[in-house]
């Protein structure tokens, strides 16, 4: 969470005088607090579910009526490993830990059972896998639609692939996309990051606007709030779905590498765009980076693309 966010807790649960006072008998428990401090924290979130679960964790922890136990705390956070990514689930703990700490200090709770929690290891970032060029024509002439277009928007624009599921007809410019959001475990979130939120212009050759007009002759939902790509009902489409029954089956046809997914294709946008010379600080603004080092980062090192 956010510093500000922390601070509009401590503000509320201190008071006016910010003493060591403990308010559980006398007037406000800590969950009355922590209650009023996540309604306004929630505003920084950055998953919807793990948010709901942790908000879930910390009221449980915060009323006196619950037991403040270590296992629980431990269980808590193992429930998570491995759907979310190690990082995601020690900036939970983190919330959860100044919450517990500093009730503590003011004598709302008598232990915090977050301190000596077990978290999971950051896992080493698998090298990225760079096709040829060549091979990535290969991949989406064999691809059908829908996962055709949205290969081709994550070459070609940079998109992640929760951007593309939750890219809607509105955000559709005549010189540009506007990303604003993205669609993640099923429920739709801001961006990634505060620089992930941005305009990507379109490509001199037309090859989006390509890929966006063949897309709008093909939908039935067209309305300025309806999805680019939807299922059957006008929904977001299910990349898990797609990943198994479109990609997966064209990657092994083709004899390329098992290890190719969605995440592949943002990262050859990369490296497609350091071989033809554009200067790392426009690769960083179409894939919403904060800085040039992490584009060359998620590019890993020296460019493979053969020309």
């Amino acid at each position: 969470m956010h510093v500000v966010d922390n601070a509009c807790f401590l503000q509320d649960v201190g008071g006016q005088a910010h003493t060591r006072t403990t308010n559980s008998r006398h007037g406000r428990k800590m969950s009355d607090s922590t209650r009023s401090w996540l309604i306004r924290s929630q505003r920084a979130r950055r998953c919807s579910i793990s948010w709901t679960r942790l908000q879930t964790a910390i009221l449980a922890t915060s009323d006196h009526a619950a037991p403040l136990k270590y296992g629980s705390i431990q269980d808590f956070f193992n429930s998570f490993s491995p759907r979310l990514a190690p990082k995601t689930i020690r900036n939970m703990h983190a919330c959860l830990r100044t919450v517990l700490t500093q009730g503590k200090t003011w004598g709302l709770v008598r232990v915090n059972p977050a301190q000596g929690v077990r978290l999971p290891r950051k896992k080493a970032r698998k090298p990225p896998v760079l096709l040829a060029k060549q091979d990535i024509r290969r991949v989406i002439d064999a691809l059908p639609e829908p996962t055709k277009s949205i290969i081709t928007l994550m070459v070609v624009g940079s998109l992640r692939i929760g951007e593309v599921t939750a890219l809607g007809w509105e955000r559709i410019q005549p010189d540009g996309i506007e990303i604003v959001e993205r669609f993640y475990e099923g429920e739709f979130d801001d961006t990634k990051t505060d620089a992930g939120r941005r305009s990507i212009p379109l490509d001199f050759h037309g090859i989006l606007r390509a890929v966006l007009d063949g897309t709008w002759q093909r939908s039935k939902h067209r309305k300025p709030g309806d999805l680019v790509f939807t299922n059957a009902k006008g929904g977001p489409v299910n990349r898990r779905n797609l990943l198994r029954r479109h990609l997966k089956p064209t990657i092994k046809k083709l004899g390329l590498p098992a290890t190719v997914d969605f995440r592949s294709f943002r990262t050859m946008h990369s490296s497609l765009m350091s071989s033809a010379g554009v200067r790392p600080e426009v690769t960083r603004d179409n894939m919403g980076h904060a800085t040039v080092d992490v584009t060359q980062n998620v590019r890993g090192g020296k460019s493979e693309w053969k020309l």
